[in-house]
């Protein structure tokens, strides 16, 4: 009987771990996949970050927008169709309107900043039900000028 009975289940053990494995794949290629998109994010914030500072640091020339988007395009270099925009504009107050930054804010000098938006995206190894098979990834940031 016992003989009978090993001839019967000796498969099983193989169907059940074709199928163990096959969810076990799905989900470590999930893992996978979400751990670089959010690494991905990151870099898109970084880049946006870097590309800011570069910016805050010198109020030699404010205008100089083109070199805080090469510093944001060298940080974000190894993400898929990344892009970035560098601005600057100044207010009278923190918080306030923007205003023309050669004009005077009353007694005070307008108060200078720049910001950096940066983007990217981001394309699943497969097709996931109810995903999209590529993410948008945006960074944006605003510093003060010191």
């Amino acid at each position: 009987m016992n003989a009978t009975r090993r001839k019967t289940q000796s498969g099983s053990a193989l169907i059940e771990f074709a199928f163990a494995f096959t969810v076990m794949a799905m989900l470590g290629i999930g893992a996978v996949s979400f751990g670089l998109a959010v690494q991905n994010s990151i870099i898109v914030a970084d880049a946006a970050n870097a590309g800011g500072l570069f910016g805050a640091n010198s109020t030699y020339d404010i205008t100089y927008t083109s070199g805080m988007q090469i510093v944001a395009t060298q940080a974000g270099a190894q993400v898929p169709n990344f892009t970035s925009t560098a601005t600057y504009f100044c207010t009278c107050t923190a918080g306030g309107a923007a205003v023309s930054c050669t004009s005077a804010c009353g007694s005070d000098q307008p108060l200078y900043y720049v910001k950096v938006v940066t983007g990217g995206s981001f394309a699943n190894f497969f097709n996931y039900g109810g995903l999209p098979s590529t993410f948008t990834l945006k960074g944006s940031v605003i510093m003060p000028v010191q």
